[in-house]
């Protein structure tokens, strides 16, 4: 091969590679008081030879924790890298190139995220204690899922206990996976806290409000966090001998109400499929809003009627409750009933 075609062969292989579509890492949006975000993506060397890799970046915010890593055959690697946020806020997309020590692209990249603006006084923002860390929120809140489902959630935490701490191999009790990132939190730092909820048919269908104890590598215990959650049983087949659940009034208005009186409403609740219903959990959202029913089987053709209580002491203005009502009903395992009022 002369000259002329090996430089041009050179010259191609990059621009050839640089030319695929780059894969999308979303890092999410990042407190401006993180000073520095820490993050990772994983690499697969697809390849039959072990290969050395290295890495540049399209902006010097951007820093790659690691100038070269050693990759075996079929080997999947996690590629840590890290963001300045300091002075950089609104949204961004940083090029990332995995190179071969020939220099030859083998994978791009493209980081994008949003940093918001960073909060002057930390403690302002972070208010609610969860002693050593502090956070904006006051639970860690997975909404509401189907039993036999993994639900997600994410919160930041403020390392604000006066030493470093190390959560590489920190634990939750059943049910429960977390991870940190990072894993090492120095004092006066962040982290970002992700919980996955393992739900399975032990669990019962309602809404779950319990603390759950967060502990080190060591099992000694680093700090306590309340969760809540929601589950319902899955939509299962319907067929003719199915229950049925029905009821008589899906959203109740109370209309305009004195301060410190009790308003009550029945609702009728029948069933009109060919098998039995079991009411499971009946839950209302406050303490406010009660209910008074006499039995929570109803044959088929039946109807029970349901007591409902608004009491509205120490309550004003415009208020929105609701009754969930959890059976074995297989079109809606879960009904919502709403009632509404006015205090004044």
């Amino acid at each position: 091969m002369s000259k002329f075609f090996r430089l041009l062969f050179l010259i191609c292989i990059p621009t050839l590679a640089f030319a695929q579509k780059p894969e999308v890492i979303e890092a999410g949006v990042i407190d401006g008081e993180v000073g520095t975000f820490y993050f990772s993506f994983p690499w697969e060397n697809t390849s039959e030879d072990t290969v050395t890799i290295s890495f540049w970046s399209g902006d010097e915010k951007l820093k790659l924790e690691k100038e070269n890593i050693k990759v075996n055959p079929k080997q999947t690697v996690s590629v840590p890298f890290t963001i300045a946020t300091d002075g950089y806020v609104g949204g961004f997309r940083i090029g990332v190139r995995v190179l071969a020590s020939s220099e030859i692209i083998l994978k791009e990249y493209a980081v994008e995220g949003r940093i918001l603006a960073p909060v002057i006084d930390v403690f302002k923002a972070y208010r609610n204690v969860f002693w050593p860390f502090r956070s904006k929120y006051q639970v860690v809140n997975f909404k509401s899922g189907f039993i036999g489902d993994e639900l997600n959630a994410e919160m930041i935490l403020y390392n604000f206990g006066g030493a470093s701490l190390d959560l590489s191999g920190a634990n939750i009790s059943a049910y429960y996976d977390v991870k940190f990132q990072p894993t090492e939190i120095p004092h006066n730092s962040f982290t970002k806290m992700s919980i996955v909820l393992k739900t399975d048919s032990l669990l019962n269908p309602g809404f779950v409000k319990e603390i759950v104890q967060v502990k080190d590598k060591n099992d000694s215990l680093v700090f306590s966090i309340p969760v809540q959650f929601t589950l319902e049983q899955k939509p299962s087949e319907v067929n003719a001998d199915s229950p049925y659940l029905a009821i008589s009034d899906l959203d109740h208005d109370f209309k305009v109400m004195s301060p410190n009186t009790k308003k009550s409403v029945t609702i009728t609740l029948s069933n009109r499929g060919n098998q039995p219903l079991d009411l499971l959990k009946i839950e209302s959202n406050c303490s406010c809003l009660q209910y008074n029913l006499n039995r929570a089987a109803i044959a088929s053709g039946e109807s029970v009627e349901m007591e409902v209580i608004f009491d509205a002491t120490d309550r004003l203005g415009y208020e929105r409750k609701t009754l969930a009502i959890f059976s074995n009903d297989p079109r809606k395992p879960t009904a919502v009933i709403t009632f509404r009022s006015h205090v004044k």
